[in-house]
């Protein structure tokens, strides 16, 4: 008898370990499609959609809900085939991003000339006024480092299957270059109102 209830209890254990177990790593998966850039710009789709599934991937876990998300990269170019592939997937949900706008907003010209108040920009015989000589010898930055970029993804967040968007919006991001440490604290920023999206449709 005492060896039965040992082994019920034993069993009863596990079984509440395992329940907790799958409530801990219940999983949603979301379809990322292929980035769409504007023409001309040096981030490409496919990159933008690495850096997405990534970010979703590094989200940390909901302790309230439970829940975990997992980037799929989608192959589809179109609408429908993204679709059913997500499906096929078996995505919960599926995101769009479109990269609207990557330029530099300030470069360091342009920071020297604000500096300088008016009238007294220096005049290099060299440079002309207002623009240092070439002086290859003087260390200096790359203008990429330099350089303050504006990057702004719009995405849409859909379930599979519905054509209605649960969630939209316009995310912005400014810093200091390279570009593409620009655009991805951007994407970042998609990755986390995704998840707050999903998080909300949960309930």
């Amino acid at each position: 008898m005492h060896r039965f209830t040992t082994r019920t209890l034993i069993l009863s254990s596990c079984l509440l370990s395992l329940c907790a177990m799958a409530q801990e790593n219940r999983v949603i998966r979301v379809g990322v499609a292929t980035m769409q850039s504007q023409a001309g710009q040096s981030i490409s789709g496919n990159w933008g959609q690495d850096r997405l599934v990534a970010a979703l991937n590094q989200q940390k876990p909901d302790k309230k809900q439970h829940i975990k998300l997992q980037g799929i990269a989608l192959e589809g170019t179109g609408p429908e085939e993204v679709g059913n592939e997500a499906k096929q997937k078996n995505c919960d949900y599926v995101v769009y991003t479109h990269l609207v706008e990557l330029q530099a907003s300030t470069d360091n010209a342009m920071q020297q000339q604000q500096q300088q108040r008016p009238g007294t920009a220096p005049n290099y015989p060299a440079g002309g006024l207002g623009m240092p000589p070439n002086n290859p010898t003087s260390p200096s930055t790359p203008r990429s480092m330099n350089t303050q970029y504006r990057a702004t993804v719009d995405y849409r967040l859909y379930r599979p299957g519905d054509t209605t968007a649960i969630s939209n919006a316009s995310l912005t991001n400014q810093q200091s270059g390279p570009e593409e440490a620009v655009v991805s604290q951007a994407l970042n920023q998609v990755a986390n109102r995704v998840f707050g999206e999903i998080k909300k449709a949960q309930h």
